[in-house]
């Protein structure tokens, strides 16, 4: 989506009468790998970063980038530690605090879920705090949390988990792992007779590629459906069929874009490639009409009132359940 998004601005003039030139740097898909990444970065004096998506990346690249002064965005960065305290570094996602309560609420209140088991990923930031989250919204809901419990997020067996889950017999499941890990427990579990509704956050990208059927029935938060009545959306729907002959299959890659087009635009408005004025730029953003909604920073670069959809697989597809807004 960053490429598409760069694509479509060059095709477009590009900004500030120059082609936008995209660099990338791999960060070996872990934070030690993200840290390197964001010192190249300095390096090559670059005028923004967009990332990184996890968590745990963005922690280890945002305090590098912030005392170089660069202008950062993340994507999908949920945790609230990655802008806490910082002025160069933005998301385009809402934050864990709020999505937990979400499906918390959810659970509750539509699903009618009174017992929970909470699963997370130990080594995962991401997942460890945003199941903190949900245990507490949920029994302030009224509900009871019967026990939380946690594996290695490279791990493949879960049976030990699943035995525990077994014991307690929960309404629900809350999942808040990523596509593989989450994917390949909820398939071991629904094999060893789990009848829990599971429910999982943002990161479950694709999930169904490792979790396959045994996914129906479960429920995620996520920041983006294709039937959100949004302009920006259908606009990014159709650059990107003409571009790669397929339709948008991952719910998070628009924040991909929409991180693009924010800096784009703040990069306009500054009328200067000066990373200090693109920085006063980004944070005076108000009502950026992106793919995935509205979009307004508020004093820690968060976006305000950014809604959570909530999605349920059902019969190989992601059907939109409702929008919770905050």
């Amino acid at each position: 989506m960053t490429k598409l998004a760069v694509r479509k601005i060059n095709e477009a003039g590009g900004l500030l009468g120059k082609p936008v030139q995209l660099l990338l740097f791999d960060n070996l898909s872990t934070p030690i790998g993200s840290a390197m990444a964001a010192r190249k970065c300095v390096e090559q004096n670059v005028t923004a970063v967009i990332g990184a998506h996890w968590s745990s990346h963005s922690l280890a690249m945002a305090p590098i980038l912030e005392e170089a002064g660069i202008p950062m965005i993340s994507p999908g960065s949920t945790n609230p530690e990655v802008t806490k305290g910082k002025k160069y570094v933005f998301r385009a996602c809402f934050i864990d605090s709020f999505q937990g309560l979400a499906m918390a609420k959810f659970a509750y209140t539509n699903l009618e879920a009174r017992t929970a088991v909470v699963a997370t990923a130990i080594d995962e930031d991401y997942s460890t705090m945003l199941g903190q989250f949900f245990s507490r919204a949920f029994e302030k809901a009224g509900g009871k949390v019967l026990a939380e419990i946690g594996y290695r997020g490279n791990a493949t067996d879960f049976s030990s988990n699943i035995k525990t889950i077994q014991e307690h017999r929960p309404d629900v499941v809350y999942l808040p792992g990523y596509t593989r890990d989450s994917g390949l427990f909820i398939k071991q579990a629904v094999k060893m007779g789990i009848r829990a509704t599971f429910l999982g956050g943002d990161a479950w990208d694709e999930i169904e590629t490792s979790a396959g059927d045994a996914v129906s029935g479960s429920f995620q938060s996520t920041p983006w459906h294709p039937e959100v009545p949004y302009t920006a959306s259908e606009e990014m729907k159709r650059f990107f069929k003409a571009a790669y002959s397929r339709e948008v299959a991952n719910n998070s890659s628009p924040l991909a874009y929409d991180a693009v087009m924010i800096l784009a635009d703040a990069i306009t408005r500054a009328g200067t490639d000066d990373r200090k004025a693109i920085r006063e730029a980004l944070a005076t953003t108000r009502n950026f009409q992106g793919a995935t909604g509205s979009i307004t920073f508020d004093e820690n670069g968060d976006p305000l009132d950014k809604g959570i959809i909530i999605i349920e697989f059902k019969d190989g597809r992601k059907v939109f359940t409702q929008t919770i807004q905050p």
